[in-house]
């Protein structure tokens, strides 16, 4: 009996951990356990091409391919990769964006939090977008905790006392709460992988934000970890702080590197300008240098195909 037991123990295990496994994705995904087969499938077998025509896309959308609803409307706005925007419309963004969240889409779900929060496409109204970054979160989608940083923070800076008014307690406790909880969010949203909420964090190292001394070298190099994260805006901070020497040391060598990759990411003329103009101010063994160090931060930048995955799957 001992032995037929021993030689049932590997199954029983196996049986066990794929229940407990099942379990845990199907509170993960917020899918009854029913419903997992059909989510893998919308996740992972119907995939759609990001590439594929505006109308052949949009067919997907409307037959209930929660995918291409939300790369559709991606696709209508500025946060699309260069190559697969449209003409921008906030308004198409939005409705698709909707019914993506709406139907179990990670990423939508946080994107359509930040739309309610900044009012594109729609009326901002922070309760809502609360609501759908909480979501996201549930669903372990990071941006939703950048969405739900931004609403609390801009909860607390309405209590912040103003200058030269009677100082009211219970008012500034509020007011330093809800900073601290909201740069708690972007924390969350920085060890996820979130790059915004890296650069976030680093303004809140610059500003000396409560529960958060003013910290300049910390505030470096998160933008430097924002930068890596291809971060277009931490990257033009960056390469100003290094080039003007403030809030970090000034090194020429390493503003020209930042502004080249910047150049090289963008294809932009004004960034092509701000790299000549220092150029000029510079000397052949710093201009040398800033070189071979942008070949270096362009070698270990994530790639394009990437980056644009980052914005297009369902779970980054």
């Amino acid at each position: 009996m001992r032995g037929k037991f021993a030689q049932l123990k590997p199954c029983l295990f196996s049986g066990l951990l794929c229940v407990i496994l099942t379990i845990d994705l199907s509170n993960q995904w917020e899918v009854p356990v029913v419903g997992l087969p059909r989510e893998m499938y919308d996740r992972y077998v119907d995939a759609v091409d990001p590439r594929a025509e505006p109308a052949e896309l949009l067919k997907l959308a409307e037959g209930g391919n929660i995918q291409a609803q939300y790369v559709y409307a991606l696709r209508h706005t500025a946060y699309a990769p260069i190559d697969l925007q449209l003409k921008e419309d906030k308004d198409v963004a939005f409705r698709w964006t909707q019914k993506a969240a709406e139907k179990g889409h990670s990423r939508a779900m946080a994107v359509l939090g930040f739309y309610y929060s900044r009012g594109n496409g729609v009326a901002r109204d922070l309760k809502k977008a609360e609501e759908w970054a909480s979501k996201a979160i549930k669903k372990g989608q990071p941006m939703g905790f950048r969405v739900l940083g931004d609403v609390t923070k801009e909860q607390a800076l309405a209590k912040k006392p103003k200058n030269g008014a009677p100082e009211d307690k219970k008012q500034k406790a509020d007011y330093e709460k809800g900073m601290k909880d909201a740069y708690a969010y972007y924390q969350r949203g920085a060890d996820a992988g979130d790059r915004v909420s890296l650069r976030l964090l680093a303004e809140g190292h610059d500003e000396g934000v409560p529960g958060m001394p003013r910290n300049y070298e910390l505030g470096t190099e998160l933008l430097k970890r924002s930068a890596m994260r291809r971060d277009l805006v931490a990257i033009s901070r960056l390469a100003l702080r290094m080039e003007e020497g403030v809030k970090a040391p000034r090194d020429l060598a390493q503003a020209y590197a930042w502004r080249l990759v910047l150049t090289q990411l963008t294809g932009k003329a004004e960034d092509a300008e701000a790299l000549d103009q220092l150029e000029r101010n510079m000397r052949l063994s710093e201009i040398k240098s800033g070189q071979e160090a942008a070949a270096k931060i362009l070698k270990e930048l994530p790639s394009e195909a990437s980056d644009a995955l980052s914005r297009l799957h369902t779970s980054r």
